[in-house]
């Protein structure tokens, strides 16, 4: 058989095939022969019927036979020679030059035909080794472990009415507000809890609420500065925030999980932003009354407080805090070096990708978020054509390295990992190995520990980043 490819581009060939003539008539002799031994014919005792006569009668039937059992072992041979990764079958009449249906085939000739293919691209990655990311332990000092141990105490703080004095700055104060200027009104909120002072949405009311006592009611105007001012106080309030992000990063990283008690407590205006961009050069005159006023108490820091976070005494919880945050930071670093190996991977390996495969991605997508497909902008198609090339790009750098490195998870690995969700769940291994295997799940699984084994190894062969030393 003669094959000849054409490359159109890096993922589309055009396969081109020419089976000789000996193939073709031994195969049209394979058909006759098949007709005369199992059909009869009138005329003539079963078997005995001229090549001629079946001709005649079933040639076009014969034919159609030849070309079915040529053509697709024909081409399944080229690909598996050529070692081609086909990534859709090729369909016989869009993609078969002639189309299946219009190909002739005649005794005593080859039988030609082309089918157009889209394969699979060659991967070509860089150098492992020529990645760089931050390596090296992180590094938990006594001030972030303090500090945590300080969330936590907010965390459980509790929250004291106070009835023997009047407000004063670093309390909570259940407030209804309403700001109004030019009979516009500004600012109307009804009982919402306020932390007295530079962390209201409003900062000018607290040296007002001062002094008042629960039940008071109190009117005034404050006249605010131009928005170019409020814009300065506001960029200088971000940096100091930014500031006290950078001192306590484990508090940022984990906000959602260990929130305080305090930000909980204060009511946050949903239009702030808004709200200073309104109250700008205007004067605003306010009505408050104050309904109640609570007092933060935080537990104290002893072996009673460890014992409610179940550790022993203070230097347990302290050593359990300190192991947690090595544990979380760890973790945290792993993530980045994750990204930002993928991200060189992805930036380093250059290669085409099938425009069927960015069609059939945007359409899931597009079908995921329950859009119609008229429905979409040029730029969401855009956000969505980039984020389909990805992925497609991304799955198939990894199953290129997981191939060159021979990276496989057998069987006890996921046996392993299964036992140990189930220790985690306090259930029984085995019976938790049944229960996965019935929900499809080990799958899954497995595919979780091919992942870490492919990151582990990207993490083990890249470079570490040099440092610029000062």
């Amino acid at each position: 058989m003669k094959v000849d490819i054409e490359d159109v581009s890096s993922c589309k060939k055009i396969i081109k095939i020419e089976i000789p003539t000996e193939d073709v008539n031994a195969e049209f002799e394979k058909s006759y022969k098949e007709i005369r031994t199992t059909i009869p014919v009138r005329g003539f005792r079963k078997g005995k019927a001229p090549r001629s006569v079946l001709k005649a009668r079933f040639g076009e039937y014969v034919k159609k036979d030849v070309i079915d059992n040529l053509v697709e072992p024909a081409f399944k041979e080229a690909v598996e020679d050529a070692e081609l990764h086909i990534l859709r079958p090729p369909d016989a009449e869009q993609d078969m030059n002639p189309p299946i249906d219009k190909l002739s085939v005649v005794e005593n000739e080859p039988l030609s035909f082309e089918i157009t293919v889209n394969v699979k691209p060659e991967i070509i990655l860089p150098d492992l080794e020529q990645l760089e990311i931050e390596k090296g332990d992180v590094n938990v000092t006594e001030e972030d472990v303090n500090n945590h141990i300080e969330s936590l105490r907010e965390e459980r703080a509790d929250f004291i009415p106070v009835e023997d004095r009047p407000l004063q700055k670093g309390d909570y104060a259940t407030l209804s507000i309403k700001g109004t200027s030019d009979d516009d009104v500004l600012m109307n909120q009804n009982e919402q809890v306020f932390e007295v002072g530079d962390n209201m949405p409003i900062p000018e009311l607290a040296d007002h609420l001062a002094g008042m006592e629960s039940g008071d009611e109190k009117e005034f105007s404050i006249t605010f500065p131009e928005a170019a001012a409020v814009d300065e106080a506001e960029a200088s309030a971000e940096e100091e925030a930014s500031a006290e992000e950078e001192a306590s990063a484990e508090e940022e990283a984990s906000a959602e999980e260990e929130a305080s008690t305090e930000e909980e407590a204060s009511a946050e205006d949903t239009s702030e932003g808004s709200l200073s961009e309104r109250l700008a050069g205007k004067e605003v005159s306010f009505e408050v009354t104050l309904h109640k006023i609570t007092e933060k108490h935080l537990p104290p820091l002893d072996d009673d407080f460890a014992k409610d976070l179940n550790a022993e005494n203070i230097e347990q919880l302290t050593a359990t805090v300190w192991n947690q945050l090595v544990e979380y930071r760890r973790w945290q670093k792993e993530e980045i070096q994750k990204s930002e190996l993928l991200n060189q991977l992805l930036e380093k390996s250059q290669f085409e990708i099938p425009e069927f495969m960015v069609e059939e991605h945007i359409k899931a997508m597009v079908s995921y978020t329950g859009s119609e497909g008229d429905d979409i902008d040029e730029e969401e198609l855009a956000e969505y054509r980039s984020t389909a090339l990805t992925v497609i790009k991304r799955m198939w750098i990894l199953e290129e390295i997981v191939q060159r490195e021979e990276i496989s998870v057998e069987d006890e690995e996921v046996e392993a990992e299964v036992a140990t969700l189930a220790r985690a769940r306090d259930r029984d291994p085995q019976k938790y190995m049944k229960l996965m295997e019935d929900a499809k799940r080990l799958e899954g699984i497995k595919d979780n520990i091919l992942q870490r084994k492919i990151f582990n190894l990207l993490i083990e062969k890249a470079s570490a980043k040099r440092t610029l030393i000062v």
